[in-house]
């Protein structure tokens, strides 16, 4: 019962933060250039201070883990030469590191195998392909569906590729792999499989989908419930069944390829 409770001050948190977000003038922070780039980078700064709470918790050091955290942080920052915004970068790349080893420390707490961490290189080389590939109809449809306001201009491809990286990995490691090793610690003691099921696939699909959307929000709420719902079945969805039933390898393979051919198209 205390877990479900947490569960939802957690959820209500989020949406509390979001509305804030959304109601606060963008006037009282300069920073944004947005209101989704402010909201986005306040909900990364709340799970930065869950991570690590967690991360002291439990008290334990894991090398392999930490170094596997550092390196996925690192990567992130690849986006810097492509986006002036160094600070929330940089805000991302910790979040990050933090998320990913918090994570590994929740699977231990919460006694939860899994497989994402006992990847040899090839295999998770192998899976981040296979997820590249599944997701190419998801590709073309999301650039299809920007290329209806704006028009295609082809990008440096090598760029697009390493840039892609970027919100490939913090998104996955942030919204999905730290969300399911949380919701799943949460959630322990739950005998309702199919509850329990149900609210982690919620954790990991509607907070990440709304962070796209409280400019829309303001502009059209209609049409940005439309988009939210839309967008979690065909991208949402799959990301989180890949997250759940594969691995983090194939997710982030899965989602890179989505936003490479989205820059490479210009959007």
């Amino acid at each position: 019962m205390k877990g479900r409770i947490n569960y939802f001050i957690s959820f209500g948190s989020f949406l509390l933060l979001y509305m804030v977000g959304i109601l606060l003038p963008l006037e009282v922070t300069p920073h944004y250039g947005n209101y989704m780039s402010r909201v986005w980078n306040w909900t990364e700064i709340l799970i930065l201070f869950c991570a690590a709470y967690y991360t002291f918790k439990a008290r334990i050091f894991q090398l392999q883990q930490a170094v596997t955290a550092l390196l996925l942080g690192a990567v992130c920052l690849a986006a810097l030469f492509r986006d002036p915004r160094t600070t929330d970068i940089l805000m991302t790349s910790v979040c990050v590191m933090m998320a990913f080893y918090a994570a590994c420390r929740l699977y231990d707490l919460a006694d939860v195998e899994n497989v994402s961490l006992h990847q040899g290189i090839w295999k998770s080389v192998c899976d981040f392909g296979l997820g590249a590939l599944i997701s190419v109809p998801l590709a073309f449809l999301n650039v299809l569906y920007f290329s209806f306001s704006r028009q295609v201009h082809v990008e440096n491809v090598l760029h697009c590729a390493v840039f892609a990286l970027k919100p490939a990995i913090s998104e996955e490691v942030v919204f999905r792999f730290f969300l399911l090793a949380y919701g799943s610690y949460l959630l322990h003691g739950i005998t309702e499989k199919r509850f329990q099921n149900a609210l982690i696939d919620i954790l990991l699909i509607f907070p990440h989908e709304l962070l796209h959307y409280p400019d829309m929000f303001l502009q059209s709420p209609f049409w940005a419930v439309a988009m939210c719902i839309l967008g979690s079945l065909f991208f949402g969805l799959p990301m989180a069944a890949c997250m759940r039933r594969k691995n983090l390898q194939m997710a982030v393979g899965m989602h890179w390829f989505i936003d490479f051919v989205r820059f490479t198209a210009g959007f």
